[in-house]
């Protein structure tokens, strides 16, 4: 057995979300959990996690039969009117889904010693978003407080901060590009800015980060 995150396009409308279970239902896959990322326009964007029956990949002739069952899964999900596949791809098969993920993620970072506390933030939430780097820097200056992963361009993220800094609160994260997402760290004076090259940042996972930018700001500022 094989633990997925499908990510999904559908219209926002009673009875969709039904006809894509009994679809992943008829691909053999089991939905053990559901997020709703983002809403709006008519449509919503869905993160589902689901379990096919497929052994070890790395097993001779598993790696055949995995790809088989994903052009079975992603076939009958598409033949869901209006429905569009945005991203699938393995996970840990003990994977919770996105709000208990960020619930673990405060958690384990409030469990860290104080002094490994911003690496770990930088750590934890580059795993919980799935990102490709995440950085902590202090505003104003050119340096960085933590890095996990290759940040690809140092300059360009303090000037991307730089320039939101400068917008309405209501405007800062309509001027964001999609394959980044960033909070600030207020009592710190600091942002934490996170990028990813495989799908864009939804509004639930701006929202999470934000509110564990809440936690740790305070958290690293407390005595």
């Amino acid at each position: 057995m094989q633990t997925y995150v499908l990510r999904l396009w559908l219209p926002d409308i009673p009875g969709t979300l039904g006809r894509v279970a009994a679809a992943i239902g008829a691909a053999n896959g089991d939905v053990i959990g559901i997020e709703i990322l983002e809403r709006g326009a008519g449509m919503a964007i869905d993160e589902l996690i689901v379990t096919l029956p497929i052994g070890d990949a790395g097993h001779d002739g598993e790696f055949d039969r995995e790809e088989s069952a994903l052009e079975e899964l992603v076939g009958q999900v598409s033949r869901v009117e209006g429905v569009a596949v945005e991203d699938v791809h393995r996970v840990a098969q003990d994977r919770p889904d996105q709000s208990v993920l960020a619930l673990d993620t405060a958690a384990r970072i409030m469990e860290t010693p104080k002094v490994d506390r911003t690496e770990a933030t930088c750590e934890l939430v580059r795993d919980m978003l799935e990102a490709d780097w995440c950085t902590v820097v202090p505003r104003g200056a050119q340096t960085t407080m933590a890095v996990s992963g290759d940040v690809p361009d140092l300059p360009w993220v303090m000037a991307f901060l730089g320039g939101i800094s400068h917008l309405a609160s209501d405007a800062q994260y309509e001027h964001t590009p999609a394959d980044v997402a960033w909070a600030p760290l207020d009592l710190l004076d600091a942002a934490i800015v996170v990028g990813r090259l495989r799908g864009a940042f939804r509004l639930r996972e701006r929202q999470h980060l934000a509110l564990i930018a809440r936690i740790v700001s305070s958290a690293l500022v407390s005595e």
